[in-house]
């Protein structure tokens, strides 16, 4: 019969001659460097996949509209407010709070600094709509007309 002390001692000797040089020469290629392209490729890409893990949790928690939606607001009562002097005082007033509000709800989205909030009125209010129109330009957001400024 075979001693089962034995055969544990001839497995741990072949374990010892196999799996030490295989060890070794491992540790050795790591410090030489030759992995480091590998490994920084591979912490690349786990940095990507972390982010886009990120990225989609947010967009699963995310509440409220669109920024897209938002946007086609903004457009629609901008051209409103552009064409509305035919249109009572309360009208037009309404029209500007509610373009206004959609204003600010685009610049808290993309954390754009405004004072829209604030009690300032008339030619002071103008300057700042223009301003955050600007700022919302600057990050992309198209809220003016696509033909504006551009040659016939």
């Amino acid at each position: 019969m075979v001693d089962t002390y034995q055969t544990v001692l001839g497995a741990v000797a072949v374990a010892v001659m196999v799996l030490v040089p295989i060890v070794c020469v491992l540790f050795y290629d790591l410090i030489a460097g030759r992995w480091d392209r590998s490994l920084a490729a591979w912490r690349e890409e786990r940095q990507l996949k972390r982010e886009h893990r990120r990225a989609v949790q947010a967009l699963r928690r995310q509440q409220g509209l669109p920024l897209e939606q938002v946007v086609a607001d903004l457009r629609r009562l901008r051209s409103v407010v552009g064409q509305d002097s035919r249109r009572s005082a309360a009208q037009q007033m309404g029209t500007r709070l509610a373009y206004d509000r959609l204003l600010s709800q685009a610049c808290e989205m993309l954390e754009i600094h405004h004072e829209l909030g604030s009690e300032s009125s008339g030619m002071e209010r103008d300057i700042e709509r223009i301003r955050v129109e600007a700022e919302l330009e600057r990050a992309g957001v198209r809220v003016t007309d696509r033909r504006f400024g551009q040659a016939a």
